[in-house]
């Protein structure tokens, strides 16, 4: 029981850091297993020689964090938690408890992460089977009329409204998560295939 009272408090601190820059409200429909009004958890994915993060990875990487959130701990989940904190108490809390458990550690990264997650599911959403340029293309379109017409309504809201699409849920998400939202289909199509921007 001690054991579990620790842990409990040195998560904390990621708790609240988390819940602060990422409190909002996340429905099944939205990213499958999460429970309404938890908080959504990004990793930062291993990246390759060439700078390109490994896709599965982050996937991966996300819905654990999400189940954590939610409350759906599996065995593979606990089994990352205790790696985790087993490497924070074995460096004497001397690595951050975000790195132990490859969190970002930073707010701007950990929202950058979260904006970029939703903007693949944007992406994998829009219209069709066009070609992946095709489809950046018209993401490229979509934000610039989301940005235009519904985030300046929407902007002050904690969720999506009910009515919206699952497009314009994906991308509601991804501007309350981080600032700067791009515009081009370039920049859309490096983060749908998960290659450095800003």
């Amino acid at each position: 029981m001690g054991e579990r009272n620790l842990r409990n408090r040195q998560l904390e601190p990621l708790r609240s850091r988390i819940g602060a820059a990422f409190a909002k409200s996340v429905t099944k429909r939205e990213v499958g297993t999460v429970a309404a009004d938890r908080v959504a958890i990004l990793a930062i994915p291993a990246e390759s020689a060439n700078g390109a993060t490994e896709a599965p990875l982050l996937q991966e990487e996300l819905e654990r964090a999400q189940r954590v959130a939610g409350g759906q701990i599996g065995a593979q989940d606990l089994d990352w938690l205790s790696k985790g904190f087993s490497a924070f108490l074995a460096n004497g809390g001397a690595l951050p408890l975000e790195r132990c458990l490859r969190l970002p550690g930073r707010d701007g990264a950990l929202r950058r992460e979260c904006r970029d997650y939703w903007l693949r599911s944007a992406w994998k959403m829009t219209g069709g089977d066009p070609s992946p340029w095709c489809r950046s293309e018209m993401l490229a379109v979509e934000v610039r009329t989301f940005a235009a017409r519904q985030w300046v309504r929407w902007r002050t809201l904690q969720s999506a409204p009910p009515d919206a699409s699952e497009l314009e849920t994906a991308l509601f998400h991804a501007f309350r998560a981080y600032e700067r939202i791009p515009v081009t289909a370039m920049q859309l199509h490096n983060i749908a295939h998960h290659r450095r921007h800003s």
